[in-house]
């Protein structure tokens, strides 16, 4: 590989769309011909280029920065596991093309500068120690944590934020992945927050707080009861035509639930991003995972749920993989998942996770007896209680149910 080059990670890698300028077309990377007319050797001819002819000179470039940005940005190829994957060209030390938002820019300098102002010193678009996942925003936290601020505006698939943050979680970061649609199909998959969908002008006004709407949890338990510690059975399944039902089994459950949700909790409904992410640098908030699910507790609530239930147990490591998948949309950190690795999207209502239930404990019914100890027979008209008279037909009964059968 040519030594100008400064080579993308893996997290970095996508199908681009990539432009052959002198075929006048888009290439198919997939075929051997690169979809181009008599171009079975076009392959061989673009990678004997390779340390002769500058990747400027090369034809292939970004079709998406020339039509949306009115850029020539050369495009070099690469093989990862057996697959061609087009690259955008910068020098070493240059930062990846990126087309992010408005929105997308003014949530990192936001949470940059108010992690300043409160003693954490922050850099934007700072690589990993092991260089395969480049952060929005790197928070020195307290203790040696290293906080990753991740605002994330487009749809992704559920597959394409784990292997994004299996990168920060090798690299020793601890993610928070930033939602603005409730139904993101990274709520829950990743360490998450969501917050509001803002305008950038808003947004980079400090005073103007950003409220934290989903994504700490608090540590709930008793009795499943109208008069008991919870709000609903959490076994119950949700209702989204009826989401103000309320239904109980009479059991006992130990459930984390989003903090908006809880009774119990007072002072979050007035959290903050900036107050999260704060606290979550000095290490007042700590990311959990239970049964795939993720989100954050707050420190005391995570001593209760570690002697609750046990030690955390290490997920095994995902290994890196290429992102698969083509990219015909934008080539931007903000651009939308592809239909061919878009996910369905569900509906996520609540997100209480169940830790442990115990089913209601009846009592054992005391069965009457007579003077002589023995069982009474229920009445045979079927009113469902004891009778000790008998009948003309040598049956248990009552002289009213009789009446009434008579009758």
């Amino acid at each position: 590989m040519d030594d100008d080059l400064q080579i993308d990670g893996d997290e970095d890698l996508f199908r681009n769309p990539v432009y052959y300028e002198p075929a006048g077309r888009n290439l198919d990377l997939d075929r051997p011909d690169l979809g181009v007319p008599q171009g079975h050797d076009l392959l061989k001819v673009l990678l004997g280029m390779r340390g002769r002819v500058p990747v400027e000179r090369r034809g292939l470039i970004c079709p998406d920065c020339r039509d949306i940005r009115s850029r020539r940005v050369p495009m070099y190829l690469v093989q990862r596991d057996g697959v061609w994957l087009a690259s955008h060209y910068r020098k070493p030390g240059e930062r990846p093309i990126s087309h992010e938002s408005d929105e997308h820019l003014a949530r990192k300098d936001r949470v940059a500068k108010d992690s300043d102002d409160h003693g954490f010193p922050a850099d934007i678009e700072s690589l990993t120690a092991d260089g395969h996942a480049r952060l929005d925003v790197r928070i020195h936290g307290a203790n040696g944590i290293v906080l990753g601020y991740e605002p994330q505006l487009s749809p992704q698939t559920a597959r394409g934020m784990r292997a994004r943050e299996g990168f920060r979680r090798r690299g020793g970061i601890q993610s928070v992945w930033d939602f603005a649609d409730p139904d993101h199909a990274g709520i829950g998959t990743v360490p998450y927050v969501r917050t509001p969908n803002l305008p950038a002008s808003v947004i980079r006004v400090q005073k103007n707080p950003i409220p934290v709407r989903d994504g700490n949890f608090v540590l709930e338990e008793g009795k499943c009861s109208q008069d008991g510690a919870l709000t609903r059975c959490p076994e119950k399944p949700y209702d989204p035509e009826n989401p103000t039902d309320a239904g109980y089994c009479g059991g006992w459950h130990r459930v984390l639930v989003p903090a908006h949700q809880s009774s119990t909790l007072t002072g979050e409904s007035g959290l903050t991003l900036t107050q999260f992410i704060v606290e979550a640098a000095a290490g007042e908030r700590i990311p959990f995972q239970r049964d795939g699910h993720h989100g954050w507790l707050p420190a005391r609530q995570w001593q209760q749920y570690l002697e609750a239930n046990g030690p955390v147990v290490e997920d095994k490591e995902r290994q890196p993989s290429v992102r698969q998948g083509n990219r015909r949309d934008r080539c931007t950190e903000d651009r939308p998942a592809s239909e061919v690795r878009a996910e369905p999207k569900q509906r996520r209502g609540s997100r209480t996770i169940v830790l442990e239930s115990r089913p209601q404990e009846t009592e054992a019914a005391e069965v009457p007896v007579d003077a002589l100890g023995h069982a009474i027979p229920l009445c045979r008209f079927g009113c469902g209680q004891p009778a000790s008279l008998t009948g003309p037909e040598g049956l248990p009964e009552h002289f009213s149910c009789r009446r009434k059968h008579e009758a």
